[in-house]
């Protein structure tokens, strides 16, 4: 059998053949995600599978391992996937965000007011679309970066399989305020994705959730959204719940594949975040990956290889628990995950805070 790697559009696959047969294969589809403001390149793993009578042969691990390799050959920052629990951590692979639902009853929804247009999307609307997501998301760490000449569409709803339908709010010139993508299905009320501000856009989107639902007689409406969103907070005027799962070695999953490219990528947002105090102390990761130090020369943050610093001791997947803002360091330093003297503690609660991170669906693979 033999492990081999095709490029294609935007994408690897990796796969073991065994004459002309693929028996188990994966693919790494490019993505370029926010750590903070930063863009990352981000290999996202998805479609993982061996043919049923190749199974238990360490097939599925052969293909993971290349993937993991080629991502350092190609130069990839780090990798994330949905995977089922307690196998991809074998890989390096930890769960490091939360799955986030928001719950609005019908009846309550019904109250918002139809304060604009709406109606289905136009070929020449993605641009504005795109400029909108960017826009709402320029800080969301794990939100995907959208490039306006390529994203012409919403490769799905809520949920793999499912298709999604776009809809956009307009003013009287026929101008683009919003979108919401839902998904297209009749046993309920979903919203995928949603992008505009304003409270007569929030207005106008709760009231086309609520008369969908109506139509297809849900008591009920849903959105896949943070809890920090703007149209969450929103949605707490007409009464709302929140839903978050916070899953066990499995769901969203990621690990870092280079260190240094990930480290050097972000430093414009650890730099904000570092702020203008504590500037003489420096700061040393020492990692299964490698060591790398953090300090200030010039007035201006700069990454180094070696240890240089008050030593920071923690395994990639400590690192890419704080990276996406999911663990602080005093929670790890109290379950051992990391080592690390006081005096530089409270510099690394702020270089890594808890964030509201959140990968929308239709970017998902």
């Amino acid at each position: 059998m033999e492990l081999r790697e095709v490029r294609g559009n935007g994408e690897w696959k990796v796969e073991i053949v065994e004459g002309n047969r693929s028996v188990s294969q994966l693919w790494i589809i490019d993505r370029s995600m926010r750590i903070g403001s930063c863009p990352v390149k981000t290999g996202g793993i998805g479609g993982v599978g061996t043919d049923r009578e190749y199974r238990m042969q360490g097939l599925a691990k052969r293909v993971l391992e290349g993937a993991v390799e080629l991502m350092q050959r190609e130069g990839y920052d780090a990798s994330f996937l949905y995977g089922i629990q307690d196998f991809y951590h074998r890989f390096g692979y930890v769960t490091c965000m939360p799955e986030r639902r928001l719950y609005v009853d019908t009846r309550a929804a019904e109250r918002a007011e139809k304060r604009g247009k709406m109606r289905r999307v136009k070929k020449t609307d993605w641009p504005q679309i795109v400029r909108i997501y960017n826009r709402d998301n320029d800080r969301r760490t794990a939100s995907v970066v959208r490039a306006p000449r390529t994203w012409d569409r919403f490769p799905m709803g809520s949920q793999f399989g499912v298709k999604a339908e776009v809809w956009v709010a307009v003013d009287d010139r026929d101008r683009i305020k919003g979108y919401i993508a839902v998904d297209d299905v009749e046993h309920r009320v979903r919203a995928a994705e949603l992008g505009g501000e304003g409270e007569d856009l929030f207005h106008s989107l709760l009231q086309f959730l609520a008369s969908r639902a109506v139509k297809l007689r849900r008591q009920e409406l849903s959105l896949s959204i943070p809890v920090d969103h703007p149209f969450a907070l929103f949605c707490r005027n007409f009464g709302c719940r929140e839903s978050t799962h916070f899953g066990r070695n499995g769901g969203p999953m990621g690990r870092i594949i280079n260190l240094n490219s990930l480290l050097e990528k972000i430093l414009p947002e650890l730099g904000e975040r570092w702020g203008y105090g504590d500037r003489e102390v420096g700061v040393s990761f020492a990692t299964d990956l490698g060591n790398y130090s953090l300090n200030w020369k010039g007035g201006k943050l700069t990454l180094a290889e070696g240890g240089e610093g008050c030593r920071v001791r923690l395994r990639q997947e400590a690192l890419m628990l704080l990276l996406m803002g999911y663990r602080t360091p005093s929670d790890l330093l109290a379950e051992g995950e990391i080592k690390v003297g006081r005096r530089v503690l409270p510099l690394l609660e702020r270089l890594f805070p808890l964030q509201q991170a959140h990968m929308w669906w239709p970017d998902r693979f």
